[in-house]
This record gives C-alpha cells, sequence and structure tokens, in this order.
C-alpha cells in the first residue's frame, strides 16, 4: 500500500493549500485505509485511499470554510483611498453578499465557495463533491444569478 504514498502526496497537494495540510491528510488517510484492511479485505488499496483523501479534503475545506471566508473578507475590507460614502456602500455589498451565501442551499453555496473564493476549476469542484460537471455549473450560474440580483437591486421595482 505504500507504493501510492508520493503519487497521492501530489495529488493532495494539488487541492490544499500547504505540504503540511497535504502530508497530514495523506497519513490520516494511510491511518484509515490500514485499520479498513485489518477489518476486511480490500481489493483496489489505491482506489481506497484516493476516496479517503478526497472525503478528508472536503472535510477539511468545509470546517475551514469561515476561515475562507474570513480571509477574503479581510482582502475585501481592508482600508483602501475610497471616499467615506464608497466604502459604506461597499461594506453595505460585503454585508449582503455574505447574507445570501448563507441563504444559499449548502451544495449551492459549497460549490460557490470552492470555485469563485478558492479558486479551484469547475472540474476539480466536481470531483472533489462527487458531482457532474453539469452540475457544478448549475450550481455556480443560479448562485452568481441570486448574488447579481441581491447586489445590483433593478432600482426600478414596484
Amino acid at each position: 500500500m505504500t507504493n501510492y504514498y508520493e503519487e497521492l502526496l501530489l495529488y493532495v497537494r494539488g487541492k490544499v493549500s500547504s505540504k503540511d495540510h497535504a502530508q497530514d491528510i495523506v497519513q490520516e488517510s494511510y491511518t484509515r485505509a490500514i485499520a479498513m484492511q485489518a477489518k476486511q479485505e480490500i481489493n483496489n488499496q489505491r482506489a481506497l485511499l484516493y476516496k479517503i483523501a478526497k472525503n478528508l479534503i472536503i472535510d477539511k475545506l468545509r470546517s475551514s470554510r469561515v476561515v475562507s471566508e474570513v480571509a477574503y473578507e479581510e482582502t475585501l475590507l481592508a482600508p483602501s483611498a475610497l471616499e467615506p460614502e464608497e466604502a459604506a456602500m461597499e461594506q453595505s455589498r460585503e454585508a449582503i453578499l455574505k447574507r445570501e451565501l448563507k441563504k444559499m442551499p449548502p451544495k449551492r453555496q459549497e460549490v460557490f465557495v470552492l470555485h469563485i473564493l478558492e479558486g479551484y476549476s469547475r472540474q476539480e469542484v466536481a470531483r472533489m463533491l462527487g458531482i457532474s460537471s453539469d452540475a457544478v455549473d448549475k450550481h455556480l450560474s443560479r448562485a452568481i444569478m441570486e448574488l447579481k440580483e441581491k447586489l445590483n437591486p433593478k432600482k426600478d421595482r414596484s
């Protein structure tokens, strides 16, 4: 089973932000796979390792989503040379964005965060979440449409 270590580490390293996190995920993947192997026969060790690693990556993203949102917000709310009125409008838009993002269904929110905020490709998001690329496209287009509507309300609505 150890002959997949380097390959798995490269895969995980491409999905997470740091080498240390990647090594932790690979180590935990091996720990879980070995524990499973002690209880039952594993036909495809490589596939099992990748599946465990993928699930750990998703768990890590879910648990760090709050941290990512805070980091994203800090860059958006960094002091700038905006006039006070512009700064107030920008903060209002940020508040609306955060509020509307939290209202989205969990899968749509996760797709939006992974693709838009974390920078993963649509194919990577599909692989990570175990959904089709078409589903990722649908979630993204709906999320973007909802957010645009909330951030840019038409002034002539009745």
